[in-house]
């Protein structure tokens, strides 16, 4: 829902200081750039910051950067769950981006950032955004024709509302190269406000980057970008030259970007990935692809996907000649902004024959990226590649580079709450009381599951567990998940991976016991990659082998030939799940009794569907967690396993029945 107002962001913040300089950067195309330039300066200059924009490029978020580097889920999970409890018990009702931008400011706040960097989300005087407080600088970058329906029909309507971030005494930097038009406007409104205005000098600094190899928006964005820097911080002032080492680094994903697909379709030249959203933005993509590809004339083959209701037939008026060759896409869901909808590839490829291209020359790949960009690597020879979409979504980054074929389950055990010493307390545990001690086992259990998942490109780590306490509906899987990201994934994978954005990681929150840690992550694996593993590895208690392996995966149907196993034991427990020498008498023995006889009713009931097994199960389920293996029947049949519902409500494999996971 898009609903532009700030009463109900207001009240969502008031209890979240702003105790940062904010740098507010509005505009239709460029914004997201000058945002990037200007963390890069404040990053050269050891300032702490952090930067807010959006949309985002895959999960919600990674639209927040602490420093130059996405904040952790787990940081912005515990934020966004203290905003949402705040909307619910205030009961404001507030949009899914003014949670995010509450969100977003409580994390500057725990922060304690010097310098916050955010983006416009839409227009600016209503935007949720313009509830900043202290700012330091606001910039109006290029306007263009783009969400009419809010701003207004006309790109003096626009300007205006995008004008509406200035700040009586606050310095407003503007992209000169906007029309005179829209500069009057700007121009009348500051002299309202009682904002001063200030233009980059470009003729200036175009000649001292000519060796740089920048585009003309490039060095227009830069410049906006340092001016901004210098009036927001006059101390640190420097020539834009000084910042030229931080910023040739700066990469900004979904802007000209060139991506390697070799692993994904054979294709050995590198394709353009860019987000162009608009006739204007599409205008500079024509003009970049025109400079570098289009040598003699030269083809190019396009990979498109499209937004609803974004202006397609201007957006290709630039991009397409005849000649060219066209694939069209439909993105997937948008997490966190279920307002914005895929274009049908159908009617991508209508507007393109529109626009002169043959029908022998464009393919549907429906919701299928990599056809997409397969088709297209095989129709384009030795030409160029250029994927382009409506920037809400990114097509290519969901694709792993090789398809997964190595599932690893890390089974839960307990729920780590969080806390500063990233899990190495146990008083930061949420554990029975017979367990105490055994904190450093989970944590290796989730370390053996990284060091796997770093060692084999094909591999896919599940962490698996259900909520099973009262005291939090908190998962055992999202919290092995947070632990491994707090601990920085223990060194094994780099500090910034979000593999669980690329399906490499999942998280399976369902599963209440040992059988179903299986099973349930089985058919996570499939439900994301559309595809059975090969192989199996299974982390876990070492005394617990015989049950999961010899047990589980025998019931399961998985062959035991394609399954390994790692196993570490709780201090004072032995292979066997008896006190080892020097272990600890009273509960924890009683609790090892308990291992035994569980090993007996799995023997006898081998898929847990008796009165003993199911009925741990339910009592396990403190959050009525549905237990269901399919979401309905059409993915079962689609999915080939041969399963039943029990009398409640939970689902079961059939005995004897299809097991397509074991026809390898």
């Amino acid at each position: 829902m898009i609903d532009l107002g700030l009463a109900r962001v207001s009240r969502l913040i008031q209890h979240t200081p702003q105790t940062w300089k904010a740098i507010h950067v509005a505009g239709t195309n460029g914004k997201g750039s000058i945002c990037a330039y200007l963390s890069a300066m404040l990053m050269s200059s050891g300032l702490s910051h952090a930067r807010f924009t959006s949309p985002h490029l895959i999960d919600r978020w990674d639209c927040i950067a602490v420093n130059g580097k996405p904040v952790a889920e787990a940081v912005f999970r515990d934020a966004e769950d203290v905003v949402k409890q705040r909307d619910r018990e205030g009961r404001i009702g507030a949009t899914e981006f003014e949670l995010l931008t509450a969100t977003a400011f409580e994390i500057f706040h725990r922060q304690k950032v010097e310098y916050g960097v955010v983006e416009v989300g839409l227009g600016g005087r209503l935007d949720a955004t313009n509830v900043l407080q202290q700012k330091a600088a606001t910039v109006i970058a290029k306007i263009g024709l783009d969400h009419q329906s809010f701003l207004g029909n006309t790109i003096e309507e626009i300007a205006l509302q995008k004008a509406g971030i200035m700040r009586p005494g606050v310095p407003c930097v503007v992209d000169g190269s906007n029309q005179r038009s829209v500069l009057q406007m700007i121009e009348e409104h500051a002299r309202e406000v009682g904002a001063e205005l200030h233009y980059p000098e470009i003729a200036d600094l175009s000649e001292a980057l000519s060796g740089e190899n920048l585009e003309p928006h490039q060095i227009q964005n830069m410049a906006c970008a340092h001016m901004a820097f210098r009036l927001a911080c006059p101390e640190h002032s420097a020539p834009l030259t000084h910042f030229l080492p931080a910023l040739r680094n700066m990469q900004w994903p979904g802007r000209l970007q060139r991506l390697d697909i070799q692993k994904l379709t054979g294709r050995q030249q590198e394709v353009l990935l860019d987000g162009a959203h608009n006739p204007q933005s599409a205008e500079v993509l024509a003009r970049y692809v025109e400079k570098h590809f289009r040598a003699g004339n030269q083809p190019v083959t396009w990979v498109l996907a499209a937004t609803q209701g974004k202006d397609m037939d201007g957006i290709f008026g630039f991009l397409l000649k005849p000649g060219d060759q066209v694939a069209a896409v439909r993105f997937g869901p948008v997490d966190g902004m279920p307002w914005v909808k895929a274009a049908d590839p159908v009617e991508v490829l209508r507007l393109a024959a529109r626009h002169g291209e043959q029908k022998t020359a464009m393919h549907n790949a429906g919701d299928d990226v990599k056809d997409a960009l397969t088709w297209a690597s095989q129709a384009a020879g030795n030409g160029p590649v250029r994927p382009t979409c409506s920037l809400n979504r990114t097509p290519t980054t969901h694709l792993p580079a090789m398809p997964p074929s190595h599932l690893i389950v890390v089974c839960g055990h307990a729920i780590w709450l969080g806390g500063p010493k990233n899990g190495w307390d146990e008083t930061e545990w949420l554990i029975e009381s017979y367990k105490k001690g055994e904190t450093p086992t989970f944590i290796e259990h989730i370390k053996a599951g990284v060091r796997l998942l770093s060692q084999d490109e094909r591999s896919v780590l599940v962490f698996s567990g259900g909520p099973t306490r009262k005291e939090t509906s908190l998962s055992e899987a999202r919290s092995y998940y947070n632990l491994a990201v707090a601990n920085a994934y223990f060194g094994l994978l780099p500090s910034d991976s979000n593999l669980l954005s690329t399906s490499r990681i999942l998280l399976e929150e369902r599963a209440l016991d040992s059988y179903y840690n299986i099973l349930f992550s089985l058919i996570s694996f499939w439900r994301h990659h559309a595809a059975w593993p090969d192989r199996l590895t299974i982390v876990s208690h070492g005394f617990k082998r015989n049950r999961l392996v010899d047990g589980h995966c025998a019931a399961i149907g998985f062959p035991l030939d394609r399954v390994e196993f790692v196993g570490f034991n709780p201090p004072g427990v032995d292979g066997m799940g008896g006190l080892a020498e020097g272990g600890r008498p009273g509960e924890k023995a009683e609790a090892m009794r308990g291992v035994q006889l569980a090993m007996g009713q799995w023997a006898e009931d081998p898929h847990g569907v008796g009165d003993e097994l199911a009925g741990k199960r339910r009592a396990r389920n403190c959050w009525g967690v549905q237990q269901r293996l399919f979401g309905d029947e059409a993915e079962r049949l689609k999915s080939g396993v041969d399963a039943r519902v029990l009398e409640d409500g939970s689902e079961a494999l059939v005995e004897g029945g299809r097991r397509p996971w074991a026809a390898k």
